[in-house]
């Protein structure tokens, strides 16, 4: 599946967020490359999606799903039956966020939290979680210049802490682990 990506005929993977900016170009690849995805949207309406039901391949390989990432039934519902699952989204708060832990961070953890669960449940193979540069850029080490980050690399989590750069119950994801 992911890792190759190619010659991928009859694999089926979901994308959570299909309708979003970097989302909508991962399905465009993954269609381009023989893939069935299944994208989950807030919002089906034509507004909405349309940039997606346009892509080449959408109309046999695409199935957009109305699913809340705060709803793990949806959010499993979406996932069954796929290979590969790409977290992308994050909900988006209505109106002004006045309490940012309550009204983003908490969402964004319990979405994320409900996606990996479904896709254990489902017995998917292959996860991908995107996130922001958040994850690997708070070090209080200097970083070398010439040194991609990776998955190895990940923001020092005790150092946010004691500094409250991020709120102290912020799910930080690791390979392989959660860490509250």
């Amino acid at each position: 599946m992911v890792g190759r990506m190619d010659g991928a005929k009859g694999e089926t993977v979901c994308v959570t967020g299909a309708a979003g900016y970097i989302a909508s170009w991962l399905v465009k690849l993954l269609l381009s490359r023989g893939y069935t995805v299944r994208g989950t949207v807030r919002d089906l309406g034509e507004k909405k999606t349309g940039h997606l039901r346009s892509l080449e391949n959408a109309s046999e390989n695409l199935k957009l799903i109305k699913a809340d990432l705060l709803d793990y039934d949806a959010m499993a519902a979406a996932i069954e039956g796929s290979q590969g699952v790409f977290h992308v989204a994050s909900p988006v708060p209505k109106g002004d966020v006045t309490d940012p832990e309550v009204e983003v961070l908490g969402p964004a953890a319990t979405g994320t939290r409900n996606v990996l669960e479904a896709a254990s449940a489902a017995k998917v193979r292959r996860l991908v979680v995107v996130s922001s540069i958040v994850a690997v850029d708070i070090n209080p080490k200097d970083w070398p210049t010439d040194k991609i980050k990776d998955e190895s690399s990940w923001s020092d989590r005790e150092f946010c802490r004691s500094n409250e750069v991020l709120s102290p119950n912020l799910v930080l994801l690791g390979k392989h682990q959660i860490l509250l």
